[in-house]
């Protein structure tokens, strides 16, 4: 009866112990989430300039580099990992084309600010890892030069 008892109770215990981690751990992914995103979403419907623009593609690469997340293989584009990758698009007004955020890296973020400085950009829409629900990508477009 005792020996029953005692390993009744030890599983409760272990099951508590399992369910209070659980909530903690989402807790925290939770935390981090909202401010990982907050940081972004400041830029959402607000007229940026392009200095603005290059700082937080240099934050998003940093944190994908920082999350450990992988490069598609023989590119130099990140791949969506569905849990903390930060895409970064861009609109030109002189193209059709769509600009990834590496493209811009690689190609000398300096000449970019020499050409964009002043130009203003705008965050048209913002996507959501659905699992995480961090950031998962920012679309920017040139309003004007």
């Amino acid at each position: 009866m005792k020996k029953t008892l005692i390993i009744i109770l030890s599983l409760l215990l272990v099951i508590v112990a399992v369910v209070g981690l659980y909530i903690n751990n989402t807790r925290k992914l939770v935390k981090y989430a909202e401010k990982n995103n907050k940081e972004y979403e400041n830029f959402y419907q607000q007229e940026i300039l392009g200095t603005t623009l290059i700082s937080i593609i240099n934050k998003a690469i940093n944190d994908n580099e920082k999350n450990g997340v992988p490069k598609e293989e023989g590119t130099i584009y990140y791949q969506d990992n569905n849990k903390n990758s930060v895409q970064i698009t861009i609109k030109f007004l002189d193209s059709d084309r769509l600009i990834k955020m590496e493209e811009i890296s690689q190609k000398q973020t300096e000449s970019f600010v020499n050409v964009f400085a002043t130009a203003s950009f705008k965050c048209t829409q913002i996507e959501y890892h659905k699992n995480t629900k961090c950031i998962k990508s920012l679309y920017f477009e040139q309003i004007y030069n």
